[in-house]
């Protein structure tokens, strides 16, 4: 597929995606906000998450998954919560609010943290990034609105540090990706926690030297029962 190719197939899903996500009613999309958000709440109980410190969330358009009580109920518990300031040529900043009044509405209606009075992060500060999307597969690639904000601050990431967020309805068979596409493992809808299978991609782990590796180790299994 020639890179043209690719982009038009990409903005073709991207659209469709938009499309069933837009088709939930509001109740729909208030009740699976709600349902992600336990679920998430849930997941920080886990023992990977135990030192988790600081998070970095988001607030979203109206048509996305709302993490809204999850960020509230993170604040509650001590955590240090941190929002995306978008800058001129997808450069995304970290920002804690100063309090709960210290919000503005930024492009395409987002509130995003007052930058004069917020606590401005840098990624080694992050533990955990709650991302959204637009599209994801059960690969764990994710597609967002196509402008690099997130993969360009995700990458260098530990893959346990990320957690995607959205509706089981934005969910697709397989996306097309690019290289600067970056796999998710952990992704959360409303119907709970998935695991994928992107920390081989993560870890720049080639189909070529996994295949070796498993033979490698089937033969190791043959001449240890076959000298037993």
């Amino acid at each position: 597929m020639t890179k043209q190719e690719k982009a038009s197939s990409k903005k073709e899903q991207r659209r469709l995606a938009i499309e069933r996500r837009r088709a939930l009613t509001q109740k729909e999309r208030e009740e699976k906000s709600e349902s992600i958000s336990e679920h998430l709440i849930s997941l920080m109980g886990e023992p990977r998450y135990r030192n988790v410190k600081t998070i970095f969330s988001y607030r979203g358009t109206w048509e996305e998954a709302n993490v809204d009580a999850f960020n509230r109920w993170a604040e509650r518990q001590g955590y240090r919560v941190a929002y995306p300031v978008s800058l001129p040529r997808g450069i995304m900043k970290a920002a804690v609010p100063a309090d709960e009044n210290s919000w503005h509405r930024a492009a395409y209606d987002i509130l995003e943290p007052v930058t004069e009075t917020a606590q401005i992060l840098g990624k080694e500060d992050i533990d955990l990034i709650i991302v959204p999307c637009v599209a994801f597969d059960p690969q764990g690639n994710r597609c967002g609105h196509g402008a690099g904000y997130y993969d360009r601050f995700m990458a260098g990431m530990a893959p346990e540090a990320l957690v995607m967020a959205a509706f089981e309805a934005q969910k697709t068979d397989s996306l097309v990706t690019e290289k600067t596409d970056l796999p998710i493992r952990t992704i959360v809808t409303e119907k709970g926690v998935r695991r994928s299978f992107s920390w081989i991609l993560t870890r720049r782990i080639s189909l070529r030297k996994l295949k070796l590796f498993w033979i490698n180790m089937c033969g190791r299994i043959w001449l240890h029962t076959a000298g037993t």
